[in-house]
């Protein structure tokens, strides 16, 4: 049976850099990063359309689910730093997302290999762990093989987008698994929008004392794009969401604007301002200066539903905050750590999932 220093269980952005920065600390320590895939970074090439977002320099509380546990670390781990020391060389967006310079996902996933393979690093993909028993030390049981080590990090992710029995193995070592559901994820609506899909507009959404403005991309049944992904985070259902159309003018000076033209073929003249199909959609509650403008400043839609695991991009819920120290390591078992998705913490979009991926297993690489 071989045995290890360090065990990573998980291929994806939390798993490499703890193991990367374990290695860089210890040259001589034996460490291996089990993946269940055929090749690691499989979620870090979806991430930004293929182009990668991987971080972001506005790293605040109101970005992340149960910012209190992690705001210690996240405010000391400088982003840019970390991945010029990957050999990744980044640019930002006007909204503080960091990406690699070449816009490409695939080259970022190229990097974090070259680097393992430079530090020589063991990994072993297509291995599925079944079973962790903990006796002095752990013994991993894969599906064909088994290993023996010292400590265990589980970087196993989550439920969105794939497939892992992370949660399963924590809870059999002891750690409670705070209720799952998927975030950032497309939202289903109670009212017919079958006939505005595809549709985009620019807006302002609101729901439960909760605002943003952004992008939404109207689907058969609901709304989807960044700004609906960030409000999965915020709604129950049930809950009315609210969409300002056009946030730069006021009720009052949308409803002048339309009284000036009300002679005219208002359907016409508002496609200057909306998409046809949603002018015609407005029209067919709304028909005066007034009705039509609170119905443009106030368009409003019912949560049905949230999409599913394999729609979303994080799960929220997984291992109870409160069973980890400050550096990840298990309250309940000695030299077991978890990093990542599999904690019970998300961010909204715009590379802030990531950031929490790449600090975490960077904060457990260097102590372990």
């Amino acid at each position: 049976m071989d045995k290890y220093d360090v065990v990573v269980i998980g291929g994806g952005a939390s798993g490499i850099s703890c193991a990367l920065a374990y290695k860089k600390q210890n040259p001589q320590g034996k460490i291996v990063i089990l993946e269940q895939n055929e090749r690691i970074g499989k979620k870090i090439l979806k991430t930004g359309n293929g182009k990668c977002n991987l971080g972001n320099i506005h790293i605040e509380e109101k970005a992340y689910y149960n910012w209190d546990y992690i705001k210690q670390n996240m405010a000391s781990f400088v982003g840019d730093d970390y991945f010029k020391g990957l050999g990744i060389i980044t640019r930002q967006d006007d909204q503080g997302r960091l990406y690699p310079y070449s816009e490409t996902a695939a080259s970022v996933v190229d990097i974090l290999r070259a680097e393992l393979a430079r530090l020589k690093i063991e990994v072993r993909c297509s291995f599925k762990v079944i079973d962790i028993l903990k006796k002095d030390n752990f013994i991993i049981k894969g599906i064909q093989d088994s290993m023996e080590t010292a400590k265990v990090v589980m970087a196993t992710g989550s439920l969105s987008q794939e497939k892992t029995n992370g949660y399963q193995l924590l809870e059999k070592l002891g750690h409670r698994i705070s209720p799952l559901m998927p975030i950032l994820v497309p939202i289903k609506v109670q009212e017919n929008v079958k006939a505005l899909q595809g549709l985009r507009v620019k807006c302002i959404a609101q729901v439960n004392g909760w605002q943003e403005y952004g992008e939404i991309l109207f689907k058969e049944e609901g709304l989807s794009g960044i700004l609906a992904l960030n409000l999965s985070r915020h709604v129950n259902k049930k809950d009315i969401i609210t969409l300002d159309l056009v946030p730069e003018l006021s009720c009052l000076e949308l409803e002048k604007l339309i009284e000036s033209i009300f002679d005219r073929d208002v359907t016409m003249i508002l496609r200057g301002l909306l998409p046809k199909m949603l002018i015609l959609d407005v029209l067919r509650v709304a028909k005066t200066p007034q009705e039509i403008a609170q119905k443009i400043k106030k368009y409003c839609l019912t949560v049905a539903a949230l999409y599913g695991f394999e729609a979303s991009q994080v799960t929220r819920g997984g291992v109870a905050m409160g069973e980890v120290t400050n550096n990840y390591a298990s309250k309940i078992v000695p030299n077991l750590y978890v990093i990542g998705e599999v904690l019970d913490v998300d961010g909204e979009c715009g590379g802030y999932n990531l950031m929490f991926a790449w600090m975490s297993g960077n904060t457990v690489g260097l102590i372990i």
